[in-house]
This record gives C-alpha cells, sequence and structure tokens, in this order.
C-alpha cells in the first residue's frame, strides 16, 4: 500500500480556544501557522508515529486570490472536515488514481510560514474535486512539516498516533468497493473486519464525510474526550497491541 494516513483536518470556530480545550485534554498542541491566501491558519497535534491532527480555522482576513483556499473547509462548521493521504510521488499515485476511475485534480502547490519563520512547503491533489480524501507530497523536508521532537509528539494522556479515519457512507458496499480502488488492496477477506479497507474505517451514515478519528493510546487506561471539548470530533481510543 502506498498510500497512508497523513493527518486529518478539524475545522474549528476559533483556533485558540480550541487549542486550550485540546491542551486540557492532555495533548500536545503545537502552533502551526497562516497558510499562504491568509485566510486560515492552523495548529497540530503530532504524533511519535509520523501523523498528526490539524486544527483548522478562520484569520478573518480576506483569502488572496490565486492561492489555495482551505476556508471552504469551515464552511460546514466545527468538526472533522478532510484527511491527508500521504506519498512520495503524487504524480504516479495520480495517474494510478485516474486508471482507477478517480477524479484527481492538479498537483497544486501549498504553503505556510511557521511562527519561527520557517517556511514549509508541499504539494497536494484533490480526489473528486474534495479533501476526503486528498493527496499530499512534501516539497521541503517532512519533519519541517511535522514535527518529530519528542518533546512535540510526547502527549500527557499517552497518546501515540492516529491508526484510522472514520468514514460514515450511505452505500456501505460502494464506498468499501471505492477504498479497496483507493489503497490498492485486496478487498477483505472471508470473516475479517470489513469496515477496515486501508487506513479507513467505514460506517453507515447519511452523508460519505469523516466522523471520527481512531487513535492509538500507549497505555491501556480509560480515555474520555467529550465533543464540546474535541469540538465534534468523536476521538476513539485503542489500546495498544499485547506484547
Amino acid at each position: 500500500m502506498s498510500l497512508h494516513l497523513d493527518h486529518v483536518v478539524i475545522a474549528v470556530a476559533d483556533l485558540d480556544t480550541a487549542i486550550q480545550d485540546y491542551r486540557d485534554l492532555g495533548f500536545t498542541v503545537v502552533p502551526g501557522g497562516v497558510h499562504a491566501n491568509r485566510a486560515t491558519h492552523n495548529a497540530l497535534i503530532p504524533f511519535a508515529n509520523g501523523t498528526y491532527l490539524e486544527l483548522l480555522a478562520a484569520t478573518g482576513e480576506r483569502p488572496i486570490p490565486g492561492r489555495l483556499d482551505f476556508s471552504r473547509l469551515l464552511e460546514q462548521g466545527e468538526g472533522p472536515v478532510g484527511f491527508a493521504l500521504r506519498t512520495e510521488h503524487i504524480e504516479v499515485e495520480g495517474a494510478r488514481l485516474r486508471a482507477a476511475g478517480f477524479a484527481v485534480g492538479e498537483i497544486i502547490p501549498g504553503e505556510r510560514r511557521r511562527q519561527d519563520g520557517t517556511l514549509v512547503q508541499w504539494k497536494l491533489a484533490l480526489l473528486d474535486d474534495g479533501f476526503a480524501p486528498f493527496l499530499i507530497q512534501d516539497v521541503t523536508p517532512q519533519d519541517r512539516r511535522i514535527p518529530t521532537d519528542p518533546a512535540l509528539t510526547t502527549h500527557a494522556n499517552n497518546a501515540a498516533g492516529l491508526i484510522a479515519v472514520e468514514i460514515a457512507a450511505r452505500d456501505l458496499p460502494q464506498a468499501r468497493e471505492r477504498y479497496t480502488r483507493l489503497f490498492g488492496v485486496s478487498a477483505p477477506d472471508s470473516g475479517a473486519d470489513d469496515r477496515a479497507v486501508g487506513d479507513v474505517m467505514l460506517c453507515a451514515g447519511d452523508v460519505e464525510t469523516p466522523v471520527a478519528v481512531h487513535l492509538i493510546f500507549s497505555r491501556s487506561e480509560g480515555h474520555s474526550f467529550p465533543l464540546d471539548r474535541t469540538h465534534h470530533v468523536r476521538l476513539v481510543p485503542h489500546r495498544p497491541s499485547p506484547g
């Protein structure tokens, strides 16, 4: 499988409030920066396995024309609004997905400047004109975009990383077939958990949209994440594998 879960985008009404709420839940939150079109800014919750949650909010500024605009992700209110799949060869993956029947948009450059002034650059491609999911490839070194310092990837609640994003779908067999093509994997064996395809978990719903994030924790203990503090993201904790 050449596509892997990179991060999940969470729309929030106010970035500072969301940062404090997630810190109160035991997460380490790192300031991100302002995107190139000036209309959105973010903060990151990075994990030791190289994944992260992105808190995304409006800056209040008008978007600069001709720049990638993430503010469309904020139109439906708070909650999980998109997720990125990481690739090292976005052109190759784009061609593969077109051949598999996906509408792959043109490759778009993206960038933001961190608070320390460091420029972070990547390129992305939308699938079926949406952000759930989209492809991302780093242009600048990956550790500029995703912090790797243990001080930033260690969390008081022992969260160790994202393992799946849960997607609601009206037609589960159709959604399963779509994500099987997307990840380029075989259909689940008989008796296997057929909700899981690649880094996606499927569930029944009226609209195909991200509804939950599954995380692994380094220690097995009770975790409670109220929706009013996660900004309407259902966080599903998983225990570490035995041994």
